[in-house]
């Protein structure tokens, strides 16, 4: 049986060690030891661009809470106009050198793309700081409702962080909550807070059976 083998370390700011091991030509992030996302399993993560970057319109922004293993990144990057810009928001710069070096092959390098900005900063923060800025916004953020890394994402699905999200997004606009398990109060949440909510299971990986994950999308009204 061949090893994993380690490819880089990282700590997170709460504290939450994170790993990058690869086996047998995949790889997979750990957060203390427990597997986080993997190579073999993405099908979700492009299905969170899926469900809110087609058919924008031209010069369209659109932005990634959690760049991962760079596949929410890549689809997107695939949906929207040639013009379009995604801003790929990412705590931890090692996260960030990772996708720079042996994962890029995975997605065709999708940092070196001239449509992404990658911001090194808390994604609580830069959408704070937004207002009536963004097309789409997809959160792919620990494991969703339920954070696993870091606690102060939490905000992110609280009342305040929705009504955050709101703001930031143009009229129309949309934003997709990649989440590792159900969360049945959650749409009631979105839609006291301004959006129409929908909830989408999906599979980890593209056939049938095995893992299910859900997106939560909402709309801006």
């Amino acid at each position: 049986m061949k090893p994993w083998n380690t490819v880089g370390k990282a700590v997170s700011p709460d504290g939450t060690r994170l790993e990058l091991v690869e086996h047998d030509g995949d790889y997979v992030i750990k957060a203390d030891d427990l597997p986080l996302m993997s190579t073999r399993m993405h099908f979700s993560e492009m299905e969170l661009a899926r469900l809110v970057c087609t058919k924008l319109k031209s010069k369209a922004k659109v932005m990634i809470g959690g760049l991962g293993l760079g596949y929410t990144l890549r689809s997107a990057l695939d949906l929207i106009p040639k013009d379009g810009v995604v801003v790929q928001v990412e705590l931890v710069p090692e996260v960030i050198e990772w996708n720079k070096g042996p994962l890029g092959p995975f997605n065709n390098h999708p940092l070196k793309d001239t449509r992404t900005e990658i911001v090194q900063d808390d994604i609580s923060k830069v959408i704070r700081q937004s207002q009536n800025s963004y097309d789409s916004i997809m959160l792919d953020v620990d494991n969703g409702p339920s954070p696993l890394v870091n606690e102060r994402n939490a905000w992110l699905y609280t009342d305040n962080g929705l009504r955050s999200i709101r703001n930031a997004l143009k009229n129309g606009g949309k934003v997709a909550i990649w989440s590792a398990n159900d969360e049945p109060r959650f749409i009631s949440r979105m839609k006291r807070n301004g959006f129409f909510g929908e909830k989408h299971r999906t599979q980890a990986h593209q056939g049938k059976g095995g893992i299910r994950h859900v997106i939560f999308t909402g709309r801006k009204i």
